[in-house]
C-alpha cells in the first residue's frame, strides 16, 4: 500500500525515478520522438521539392543549368580571339603595378590610450608580488 499511496502522491519526475530507475523508457521515447521529426520532416521537404519541379516544368534529372538551355556541342567553337584578348587583359593586369600594392611586410601596432586599456581606470588591486 505504501507504494501506491507514493506514486500517487509523487511529482512527475519522482515518478519516473520510481518507475524507470536507470532511464530507459526516458531515453527510448526521446530517441524515437527525434527520430520520427526528421522522418516527418524529410517526406516534407522531399514533397515540397517534387511539387516545385512540377510547377517548372521539370523532370526530376534535369539540372537547373541545363533545364532552359540547350548545350552546344563540343566540336571545334569559333575561333574569333576574344578568348585570347580576355586572357591577355587578365595577365596584363595581373603583372601590372596598378593592381597591386606595394606591401613593406612590417607590421605596426601602436598604443593608444583609451579608456578601455588604461590602467589608471581598472577598479580592481593589483596583485603584489
Amino acid at each position: 500500500m505504501t507504494g501506491a499511496f507514493l506514486t500517487i502522491l509523487s511529482t512527475g519526475a519522482d515518478k519516473m525515478a520510481h518507475t524507470d530507475p536507470h532511464g530507459w523508457t526516458l531515453s527510448l521515447i526521446s530517441v524515437s520522438v527525434v527520430f520520427c521529426a526528421l522522418v516527418i520532416l524529410y517526406g516534407v521537404y522531399s514533397l515540397i521539392g517534387k511539387i516545385n519541379m512540377k510547377a517548372e516544368g521539370r523532370s526530376g534529372g534535369e539540372t537547373v543549368e541545363s533545364a532552359g538551355k540547350a548545350v552546344p556541342d563540343s566540336g571545334k567553337a569559333e575561333d574569333d580571339g576574344a578568348e585570347k584578348a580576355a586572357i591577355a587583359l587578365a595577365l596584363h593586369l595581373y603583372l601590372s603595378e596598378t593592381v597591386h600594392d606595394a606591401e613593406p611586410g612590417i607590421v605596426t601596432i601602436r598604443r593608444v590610450r583609451s579608456a578601455w586599456n588604461d590602467n589608471s581606470l581598472n577598479f580592481r588591486k593589483p596583485l603584489d608580488r
